[in-house]
């Protein structure tokens, strides 16, 4: 039933000419500092605006749109420091439990640089009193700002996750998440997991649940009653409290699992149906590509340029033994050694590059804006995780038959060579990432309209409470019912300890005082 509310609702939403609700004043906290998140956030930031909403976006990536109704501000400095501090070509120990701590650490530091910026002391500056009609917040990873939610009067709140779901967003919602077939996304995916795999999938679950709420949360809040001069509410009750949640969750490529009315999927947003025009010089490289063109980058935080001196050399020789164009993704201007076939270069625009008719592979590094680009465009993959859910993403895309694993910790020429003939000699790879790609274009309506379309429905109706699940407001033993639970083992025990005593005082009655009846007899 609730399908056929949403299936309507953004139906009606597009046939009214995206018509909504009436000017407002929106506040967009985005201040994850990640390119790629802004990519992702960037188009319903633009939609809006254009839509007559005075929006006001405070964001390390602020600045790069003017537009009509956009006042930016921005996180300046952090992206200049933030690696001096971060490798993210090193990440983690190489173990899930590491993994979640570096998380946590990179976080913090940086919260810790935005909260110093000049951007937030200016918004810090801005009258209490100053309404906003809504409040839009990353999901995962930005949690320092939630104190602009309380000092803005906590008005109605929408969400975001370019990162997909996450267990404290579900646990915020109320929305079910069961570790029992439910692998947690840092993990590699496993879709019918062994009695072994259940226990530790359960317990990194809960590792993480643990680490976030009862670590992270409390040095977030800490870092926020610093910068506020102020105490404030319970972040976790100010998660609770959120009206909407747009996930960048990817259709057909993840599996299907139960979401409350409020969590609304949009994987896929920022790419364009349409690609636009490649520069010329770009556009005739690739045209010319007679035998194709192989596409390779890290994404926006990691860098090629970062990777190790033997793992550059592999890639190299691979390339110079192959007759397709290599377009490759290079952060430094030069590149010793590079084949006549490899043309390098600090930026590329990613989406439309995938899109070109000649393009035969994407090797990628599979993080979940690069992986929903890929899979848009049907193309098949290569995949070179270094991190988080990228061993996730790279999982998914090999059980669809729409790429292969290259292993960079023990990358040669060989296996850089195996993984690509793989793609180039199998014709299933390139059939099935078409087939995938139309199992995920094949909706009524994009993914950017259901997003302006809810968010305008929560200014519509005032938070729109009636979305909310009542399990967001439960704490977690009410929620796993260990209290009625309890209640329950509590009287079971009691009716056993009747019974016993009454039926230890039926065997003292019938056979108490044995002697006397002896005598009496």
């Amino acid at each position: 039933m609730w399908t056929e509310v949403l299936l309507l609702a953004t139906l009606q939403f597009m046939n009214t000419g995206l018509q909504g609700a009436e000017s407002a004043r929106i506040l967009s906290l985005l201040n994850v500092a990640s390119p790629s998140h802004y990519i992702f956030n960037r188009p319903l930031i633009l939609a809006l605006a254009n839509r007559g909403h005075q929006v006001t976006l405070v964001s390390t990536d602020a600045g790069k749109d003017n537009v009509p109704n956009l006042t930016n501000i921005e996180l300046e400095g952090v992206y200049e420091t933030i690696r001096d501090d971060i490798d993210f070509e090193n990440f983690d120990d190489g173990t899930d439990m590491g993994l979640v701590s570096s998380i946590f650490v990179w976080i913090d530091a940086v919260c810790q640089k935005e909260l110093k910026s000049e951007g937030a002391k200016k918004l810090l500056n801005y009258p209490s009193n100053d309404q906003f009609d809504l409040i839009i917040v990353e999901a995962a990873f930005a949690e320092c700002f939630y104190g602009f939610i309380h000092k803005f009067g906590s008005p109605p709140v929408v969400a975001i996750s370019p990162f997909g779901l996450t267990p404290w967003m579900d646990a915020a919602l109320g929305a079910p998440d069961n570790p029992s077939y439910m692998p947690v996304s840092i993990l590699p995916d496993i879709t019918s997991m062994t009695f072994t795999q259940k226990i530790y999938n359960t317990f990194i679950h809960y590792y993480y649940l643990y680490g976030y709420l009862y670590k992270h949360m409390p040095n977030m809040e800490a870092m926020a009653k610093e910068f506020f001069k102020q105490d404030l509410p319970s972040f976790v009750d100010i998660q609770r409290n959120f009206s909407l949640f747009l996930a960048n969750t990817v259709f057909g490529l993840e599996d299907a699992r139960p979401l409350t009315p409020n969590i609304i999927p949009i994987g896929g947003m920022h790419v364009k149906e349409k690609p636009d025009p490649l520069p010329k010089d770009l556009q005739k490289y690739l045209d010319e590509a007679k035998d194709g063109f192989i596409y390779f980058s890290l994404g926006s935080n990691l860098r090629s340029d970062a990777m190790t001196p033997s793992q550059r050399q592999a890639l190299l020789d691979a390339f110079s033994e192959l007759p397709q164009r290599i377009l490759w993704k290079f952060e430094s201007e030069n590149l010793p050694g590079i084949p006549p076939n490899v043309k390098i270069s600090k930026w590329l625009p990613q989406s439309d590059i995938l899109a070109h008719p000649n393009i035969r592979m994407f090797i990628s590094h599979c993080g979940k804006m690069s992986t929903s680009e890929t899979m848009y465009r049907g193309v098949p993959i290569v995949g070179v995780p270094f991190v988080a859910d990228q061993f996730f993403n790279i999982q998914k895309i090999i059980r669809k038959g729409m790429g292969v694993f290259l292993d960079r910790r023990t990358m040669t020429k060989e296996s850089v060579l195996k993984a690509i003939r793989e793609i180039l000699n199998n014709a299933s790879y390139a059939a099935n990432a078409k087939k995938m790609s139309q199992m995920f274009r094949d909706h009524p309506n994009s993914a950017l309209d259901r997003a302006v379309f809810w968010t305008e429905y929560v200014i519509r109706h005032k938070g729109a409470p009636h979305l909310r699940s009542a399990g967001a407001q439960l704490y977690w033993y009410e929620y796993l019912l260990l209290d009625v639970l309890l209640v329950v083992a509590a009287a079971g025990l009691a009716v056993i300890l009747v019974v016993y005593w009454v039926f230890r005082a039926l065997l003292n009655m019938l056979f108490s005082n044995p002697t006397k009846k002896m005598k009496q007899n």
